[in-house]
């Protein structure tokens, strides 16, 4: 007996074929859902700071805190405090920056410093941090106005023009005042510890640290949704490129130790800053990320009075 075989139609195999395009379709989905759902996450770690608010009690010994406030252009409330400074025989006056997820205390051991040296003080709270308003950072685009709307408070009240004001800020907020010496040619001085490169170059380091490799293949689109979240073109927030601009005294800081932003940042950053006015320390005080002032704190005032006295001789002070 004769077996034959018959092949199925074209039209039963593609019948066949439909639930497995289905599945496949599913699983394409089902990976492009996942892929962006981490991407948001990633973002959001990014731009999204964690909050937490400011004890200012510590700052009581200097007198009354004088609560500030700032309107941004994109009408975000920004709150500070303000110390006026009892000696009146000095016009000075500095306003300091925070890091990332920090709030305005986290910038108040250079009080002590500044306060001898007879100057009024401003501290206040990034967007999205302490008492500020907002959700998202901008890795130094909008910050760097912020910072200089608080100068203009600053200088306000003090009775100070822009060249009596030196400009602190730690990490984050090192990076918004190089951001913003960038586009202010006479400020008083830029006093940097340890910033960043660019926004990629601190990211990635802290990711490929804590994830891994793979944490990779997430870059394009968190990249994509941050800036569509936070409304910012991230090649703006290039540390490196800007420092090429910054015709005022700078001090940058950075410890060789630092465990979370690697201090061959600064080292690039210092290779653009213009050294007629720019010192660099690359310390070896074996201090943890920004932690060189509150670890060495003789070590470091005798660094900031080294530069006050080479680089800044016109700015104000006791």
């Amino acid at each position: 007996m004769d077996f034959i075989y018959s092949f199925p139609k074209s039209g039963t195999q593609s019948s066949l074929n439909l639930p497995m395009k289905k599945i496949l379709a599913f699983l394409i989905s089902l990976f492009f859902a996942g892929y962006v759902s981490l991407g948001w996450f990633f973002s959001s770690l990014i731009i999204v700071p964690w909050r937490s608010q400011p004890d200012l009690s510590t700052l009581k010994k200097y007198g009354i805190l004088e609560a500030v406030e700032v309107l941004t252009d994109d009408n975000i409330s920004l709150k500070g405090s303000y110390l006026k400074n009892p000696i009146d025989s000095i016009f000075c006056g500095v306003v300091i920056s925070h890091g990332w997820g920090g709030n305005r205390m986290g910038g108040a051991e250079y009080v002590p410093y500044f306060w001898k040296k007879g100057c009024d003080i401003i501290l206040y709270d990034h967007r999205g941090h302490g008492e500020s308003g907002g959700s998202l950072g901008t890795w130094s685009i909008q910050e760097r106005k912020d910072h200089q709307s608080f100068s203009e408070v600053l200088m306000d009240k003090s009775n100070l023009a822009i060249g009596q004001i030196g400009w602190i800020g730690k990490s984050w907020g090192a990076a918004t005042v190089l951001a913003a010496g960038s586009v202010t040619q006479n400020i008083g001085f830029i006093l940097a510890d340890s910033p960043y490169r660019d926004i990629k170059s601190a990211v990635n380091e802290r990711a490929l640290r804590r994830y891994g490799s793979w944490i990779k293949i997430f870059y394009p689109i968190t990249y994509f949704l941050v800036q569509s979240r936070a409304k910012f073109d991230i090649t703006e927030a290039n540390i490196e490129a800007l420092a090429s601009e910054i015709r005022v005294p700078t001090l940058l800081i950075h410890s060789q130790s630092d465990d979370q932003t690697s201090s061959s940042q600064s080292v690039d950053i210092n290779k653009k800053l213009n050294h007629k006015y720019a010192i660099f320390h690359h310390t070896k005080w074996g201090s943890r990320h920004c932690k060189d002032m509150e670890d060495h704190p003789n070590e470091y005032e005798a660094l900031i009075d080294d530069f006050l006295t080479k680089k800044a001789l016109k700015w104000p002070h006791l």
